[in-house]
């Protein structure tokens, strides 16, 4: 689109109409408040180019369509794949070691390795960040949208925005979609979403999803059958898991993303229920990928209130939480009073110290009522040279004057929530470009632009309830959603599938951890990997998330060698 002195392009989900858009973009060109163009319904990159040469790059706030940019020469290049920015400059073969190490260990401290990505010498542009490109080729990035609390906000107005953001975010897409499909968990988020599509489409029944594997329950399918028994407007369909769909099942020889994927483990599985929805043709399909992000409570929230609220609050919801998870409320507590006098550099100077004692457990509950969770068991898989490497990152980082939090306020509570956005926006771009090829596009309202900033708008403390499940959403959706769905309190539990699936693949398993590149780079050692592979199939608690990771660094290093042999 473009107007006098200035063209624009919107890559993802604007939804917004031609008029309107032309209309904003001819007064932002007439008074240079071009960020009134992120406010569209939808969630979106923005591109502005003036006639001067200059342009202008804005990330939707949950980061759901990054850019990723590079030097080749005195040119800046640009593009929305980082696969294809390091092709331009001339980085493709050069890995980045140290951010695929913070990758595999520290996931939940972006600031670590702030703004790299797997490939050296390649940035990215996260959610609410901006980066202005001169003729020259200079670069200039700043954060645009912080998503920060407002301390003046009431819940029953955010609730109301929340409300209206959502609504409008499904009646928007199937209003123009020919076929709308939903996840349909039996949960809060993609069931609350299955519900709004089912009311405003005017269409048969909704066609709505539940995957369930008979040998490894999950617990959503019995939720599932019950909220749709008494909706004739929601059609469910189960996809049912097989050995072939198992966790770490079929992993293909090199990896197709553009980034490392720790969700390539369960490729087969996500195979299976795009297969299943693609039956019944192409459209969009709604996901509740987000809602956990802005809507559940992080650990971390109790230092927030241990820092705000007072202690009648902080004792009444540590001691809640605390017999919920059969802890001790005074660990609890003492954690939280802790965390709330720890300020971000103290912890950041803290991990250098966790990278050589880390944690001898996966991380628990009560180990995330933290800035973030130490280092788990995970991290005797790193050679020395890497792990000295993260840490003398981490004393650096503690020592910088600019150390915030990724994007936003620095309080433990919200900079956990921000942490989780970019992690589910994450997941679902790549979730979006693996369903690419099977006709289906997946979408999660609950990413969308308003729908984030109604949620984060309200300070956390108020945000949150022990007692309650979601209870912004809960009185967002009052009237429009069953309130049995809005009272499940548990989530799905895959951990079954996972032990299956080891067991299934450990030979497989063990081969390709054997010929990792990442052992080449000097990245992991691959017997101490593989020593936590064993107990994982001897039964024994293991961090699958961290070697879901790993696998994922591993196929997408393979792609990359693969490529380079082809060329």
């Amino acid at each position: 689109m473009q107007c006098a002195h200035a063209r624009l392009a919107a890559i993802g989900q604007c939804l917004a109409d031609e008029a309107t858009m032309r209309h904003d973009l001819r007064r932002a060109v007439q008074d240079g408040r071009w960020e009134r163009l992120t406010h569209w319904p939808g969630a979106y990159l923005l591109l502005v180019l003036q006639d001067d040469g200059h342009l202008t790059a804005y990330a939707d706030p949950a980061g759901q369509f990054p850019l990723y940019y590079g030097r080749h020469g005195q040119n800046t290049v640009l593009s929305t794949r980082a696969r294809t920015a390091a092709a331009l400059s001339g980085a493709a073969a050069r890995p980045d070691a140290a951010a695929l190490a913070a990758h595999i260990v520290c996931p939940a401290v972006p600031e670590l390795t702030e703004g790299r990505t797997a490939y050296d010498g390649i940035r990215r542009l996260g959610g609410g960040q901006a980066l202005r490109v001169t003729p020259s080729g200079d670069c200039t990035p700043w954060t645009y949208e912080d998503l920060a609390p407002d301390p003046g906000t009431r819940f029953e107005d955010s609730a109301a925005q929340l409300r209206s953001a959502l609504t409008r975010a499904v009646i928007l897409r199937t209003d123009t979609a020919p076929r709308i499909t939903s996840d349909f968990s039996g949960g809060l988020d993609s069931t609350s979403l299955a519900f709004l599509a089912a009311r405003t489409t005017g269409r048969p029944p909704l066609d709505a999803f539940v995957y369930h594997h008979p040998d490894a329950p999950a617990g959503d399918l019995a939720h599932a059958l019950a909220h749709a028994e008494h909706a004739p407007s929601v059609r469910l369909a189960v996809t049912r898991g097989s050995e072939d769909s198992l966790p770490y099942s079929g992993l293909p020889e090199h990896g197709s993303a553009d980034q490392p994927d720790p969700a390539a483990v369960i490729g087969a599985r996500q195979q299976l229920r795009l297969d299943h929805i693609a039956r019944g043709g192409p459209g969009i399909h709604l996901t509740g990928e987000g809602g956990d992000a802005l809507l559940a409570a992080p650990p971390s929230y109790l230092g927030d209130i241990a820092a705000t609220a007072g202690l009648r609050r902080l004792l009444s919801d540590g001691r809640a939480l605390a017999r919920i998870r059969q802890l001790s409320p005074a660990d609890v507590i003492l954690r939280a009073r802790c965390l709330a006098r720890t300020p971000l550099h103290q912890a950041m100077s803290g991990l250098a110290s966790h990278l050589d004692d880390p944690l001898d457990h996966p991380p628990q509950w009560a180990d995330a009522v933290a800035w973030w969770p130490a280092p788990g068991p995970e991290t005797v898989w790193l050679t020395t040279r890497a792990r000295r490497h993260l840490a003398e990152l981490a004393e650096e980082r503690a020592r910088s004057t600019d150390l915030v939090s990724p994007s936003g306020p620095a309080t433990p509570g919200t900079r956990a929530v921000l942490c989780e956005l970019r992690t589910s926006a994450a997941v679902q771009a790549q979730f979006t470009s693996t369903a690419r090829a099977s006709g289906i596009w997946p979408h999660a309202p609950f990413l969308d632009s308003e729908v984030v900033r109604a949620c984060t708008r309200l300070p956390l403390p108020h945000r949150i309830d022990p007692f309650a499940a979601k209870p912004l959403l809960a009185a967002a959706l009052t009237g429009l959603v069953p309130d049995p769905v809005l009272r499940r309190r548990t989530k799905g539990d895959y951990a079954a599938e996972n032990y299956h699936g080891v067991r299934r693949s450990a030979t497989q398993i063990r081969a390709r951890l054997l010929r990792s590149p990442l052992a080449d780079l000097g990245i992991i050692e691959p017997l101490r990997v593989i020593a936590s592979v064993e107990r994982a199939v001897a039964g024994l608690a293991a961090p699958f998330p961290a070697l879901n990771r790993l696998l994922g660094a591993d196929l997408w290093l393979t792609a990359g060698a693969s490529g380079q042999e082809r060329s």
